[in-house]
């Protein structure tokens, strides 16, 4: 018998576990690469899920079983936008209602009248349970592997630091109606690059990915794109993912670089969430 609770502090080593578990299963399942779990990935993992326990405790949530953590949900709230960041259930334990059950506390959490947004795995459960919440359905593109094509550096791209967040809100507040300080903040705490473009655009990465990107014109979004994925270690992929039909601009400009792209996970959508289309969104973060 399985209770689901409010997370509490502490929680965050077997939710990361749980979550770790129900990922790897689902991408073997769906015949996508695994990556390794390494030290660093885990540590990450239980930082990310700490950082949304502080700042949304009431959208933290996991499932108890014999005393071990058996699925995790998280969502929370920037501005007026509902985002669900995490939800996973450990394969032994699903099919029993545990993801629904989770799914309800998350939805529970905040205004469900208010924009919002899941990024989806393939998994067709998930995306019944989503669609069935009232969510809709938008397909989603992933560019994955090595550049083939010579990318260069952009001159009115630069490194930034914390003393640009100003600028990294404004941007947010006019591309998605809200800023995410406190998540880009945390992003770069993680190790994570921040990208600055004066006219109005920045762009969170990690070698070759590419976490976050948002700008107020697609001219800005292009040039950060490209600077990003020029820097992007030799033997590194590049890795952009949640590109929707509105990004061609991204899709086009990974596409000239000899990216591949693929076609798979969705983001679901609630109410007005639909941010302009200089935008590449986070999985976590939105």
């Amino acid at each position: 018998m399985a209770t689901i609770r409010q997370m509490k502090g502490g929680d965050e080593i077997g939710a990361e576990a749980a979550w770790d578990r129900a990922y790897r299963k689902l991408l073997e399942e769906q015949h996508l690469p695994v990556l390794p779990r390494t030290p660093e990935a885990i540590v990450h993992g239980q930082r990310r899920m700490g950082h949304l326990l502080s700042t949304d405790p009431g959208g933290s949530w996991v499932a108890e079983s014999n005393g071990e953590i058996a699925g995790v949900a998280q969502a929370h709230i920037r501005g007026h936008t509902w985002v669900l960041a995490t939800l996973g259930v450990v394969a032994e334990r699903q099919d029993v209602g545990l993801g629904r059950q989770l799914l309800d506390q998350a939805l529970a959490y905040g205004d469900p009248d208010s924009p919002g947004a899941i990024f989806s795995s393939p998994d067709p459960r998930a995306i019944y349970r989503y669609i069935s919440a009232g969510f809709a359905i938008h397909p989603t593109a992933a560019a994955y592997g090595a550049v083939r094509k010579p990318v260069y550096r952009q001159d009115s791209v630069r490194e930034g630091s914390l003393i640009d967040m100003e600028i990294v809100n404004d941007v947010d507040t006019e591309v998605r109606g809200s800023g995410r300080g406190s998540d880009v903040e945390f992003q770069l705490s993680l190790g994570y690059q921040l990208l600055i473009d004066e006219e109005g655009g920045y762009a969170i990465i990690r070698r070759g990915r590419v976490a976050m990107l948002s700008a107020l014109n697609e001219d800005i979004a292009t040039r950060l794109l490209l600077d990003a994925v020029s820097r992007c270690p030799e033997n590194d992929p590049v890795d952009v993912s949640w590109m929707t039909s509105r990004q061609q601009w991204a899709l086009r400009t990974l596409a000239l670089a000899g990216v591949s792209i693929h076609v798979h996970e969705s983001i679901m959508t609630r109410g007005s969430w639909e941010p302009r289309p200089p935008y590449l969104p986070n999985g976590i973060f939105g």
